[in-house]
């Protein structure tokens, strides 16, 4: 589901919060009270199901059982209800639901919350349409909203010191979003990036969004609460100058007053962390993503912005792209989002914007249009949901075909509705 900005927030909130009190965790939702909440898995157990990599999608069990206890263990009882209430409001209301997950917790970090999973619905949620998950540092959050920018300034640096890594092609990506979108995107490319020369353009110039292609790298350093010392690998002398430290990129983000750090690399949902004490977004990848994902992640990461979607929405978006486009690898759930405002609004649309490629040019300013637009990428989202759980649900053939041949028609009024629309409007 991607929905436009229109200048306000479409996805209402849900959060949960986690904190610590000696070798104890405690969870909690606003107007709740606190109970201990047992850590049900290790770090080693989920890094062994993430990294099961198979194009049969037998393989999405262990994710799927994964989810399920996850779910299972943070919405039980009140908090349950509570949960099911804000998604039928909602649904009513034709908006989005943003899942917060607010923990500075380090013995948590590598729970697997992207991998939540609905047993009632056999879907996860943060592929369904209506459902956006984020992270946030409780240290690091701001209640002041950002206004939406005009136009994004993309610092996008490129580094493959193994030579066998694909990052040329995110920076030909990022071109030809700014070759469509002249007056929305200006993207300024670092080639082999060295520590010096993206600390000189980070000192230099100010951008939006850093944008970086290439890999992190896990040093041998675990801390006592469980942390992890990542750091992204540039071009240089391999005993030294080639590493990025996660705390000297925050603060230079933070100077050059970047809002969203893109790292489209492996091994970098440490650093993302780190990332969001400075600025109000970041993602990441956890472990090892293939080189198709990451270009996946990168092409529909910017086409969903670019459209008019809050970050939220967007990262939602990608998630599912990724997942239709390499089914059965698990990558989608690696994508680690860290947003440290109140909302996701980004990029405010702009009468006359190209829209992407893949629909035609309409003005968001139209209300009834963009209703319809909305609704439509609800219904299509939702269809290849039920798609996703064919051959691997609890739910019923029969009960699945009624709502795949329901969503169908949904889809096809809404399609004729929309010709309507844009002929009233003279839209060729």
């Amino acid at each position: 589901m991607i929905i436009s900005n229109s200048g306000a927030d479409q996805v209402e909130e849900f959060s949960i919060s986690l904190d610590g009190g000696g070798e104890h965790t405690f969870l909690s939702v606003p107007g709740g009270p606190h109970t201990e909440f047992k850590i049900p898995f290790s770090r080693a157990e989920v890094e062994e199901a993430l990294g099961d990599c198979s194009p049969n999608r037998v393989s999405t069990d262990p994710l799927e059982s994964f989810g399920s206890t996850l779910f299972n263990s943070l919405f039980s009882g009140d908090r349950g209800r509570r949960l099911w209430e804000r998604l039928a409001e909602v649904e009513r209301n034709n908006r989005g639901l943003r899942l917060r997950i607010l923990s500075n917790l380090e013995r948590t970090q590598h729970l697997p919350w992207e991998l939540l999973f609905d047993p009632s619905r056999g879907d996860f949620m943060s592929l369904s349409g209506r459902l956006a998950l984020v992270r946030t540092r409780p240290d690091g959050f701001n209640t002041m909203p950002l206004e939406t920018l005009p136009c994004l300034r993309i610092l996008a640096v490129e580094a493959d010191p193994t030579g066998v890594m694909r990052t040329r092609e995110d920076l030909r990506m990022l071109q030809q979003f700014a070759n469509l979108y002249e007056s929305r995107v200006k993207l300024t490319v670092i080639e082999k990036g060295t520590l010096a020369a993206v600390e000189s353009q980070l000192r230099l110039h100010k951008y939006d969004v850093f944008h970086f292609a290439g890999s992190g790298e896990v040093l041998p350093y675990i801390s006592k609460r469980g942390g992890i010392r990542q750091v992204l690998r540039l071009i240089g002398d391999p005993s030294s100058d080639s590493l990025l430290d996660r705390q000297h990129l925050g603060e230079m983000l933070h100077n050059a007053g970047v809002r969203l750090a893109v790292l489209n690399a492996c091994h970098t949902d440490w650093i993302a962390r780190s990332l969001a004490k400075y600025i109000p977004s970041a993602i990441g990848l956890r472990e090892s993503v293939q080189d198709n994902s990451c270009l996946t992640l990168c092409d529909s990461l910017y086409r969903s912005i670019l459209a008019g979607s809050s970050l939220d929405l967007a990262v939602t978006a990608t998630r599912q792209a990724m997942d239709h486009a390499h089914p059965g690898t698990g990558d989608w759930c690696k994508l680690i989002f860290y947003l440290q405002k109140p909302n996701g609004l980004f990029l405010s649309t702009s009468t006359g914007a190209t829209e992407t490629a893949t629909r035609s040019a309409i003005p968001r300013e139209n209300k009834e249009i963009a209703k319809l637009m909305r609704l439509l990428d609800v219904y299509q989202s939702n269809l290849a949901a039920i798609e996703r759980r064919v051959g691997g649900s609890s739910v019923s053939v029969e009960s699945l075909r009624e709502q795949s041949n329901d969503l169908q028609l949904k889809v096809k009024t809404i399609k004729q509705q929309l010709v309507e629309a844009a002929n009233r409007e003279n839209i060729p």
